[in-house]
């Protein structure tokens, strides 16, 4: 199984997305969270999942599209970075990965 790690970027986009979604409806922040979960597991499993379609610009940045969330990510030396996590509605921004990928941390801590 391939490594997943997160972004501080895209980390503070969950948890501010998990809060903003337990205060107006807690089963759509439930959705949210399966939805965070089940990008883990695909991309831990098929780390070639993701397109260039929906336009990360970076070289070699994909997208992973599941439900209405895309995770944009890189991949380096058989880890999988998760750059930047939005909704399908919001614009698209290039994120900063210089150094800004968080050591260690894991999806799972966003469930």
């Amino acid at each position: 199984m391939t490594r997943v790690k997160v972004s501080r970027e895209a980390a503070t986009f969950v948890r501010n997305e998990v809060g903003y979604l337990r205060r107006r409806n807690i089963q759509a922040a439930q959705r949210f969270s399966e939805t965070v979960r089940r990008a883990r597991d695909v991309l831990r499993t098929f780390d070639e999942a993701g397109n260039v379609t929906h336009g990360l610009q970076i070289r070699g940045g994909l997208t992973l599209v599941v439900d209405t969330y895309l995770f944009d990510y890189i991949r380096e030396d058989g880890v999988v970075n998760i750059i930047a996590v939005r909704h399908g509605r919001m614009l698209q921004l290039t994120p900063i990965v210089e150094d800004d990928i968080t050591d260690g941390l894991a999806m799972d801590e966003f469930s």
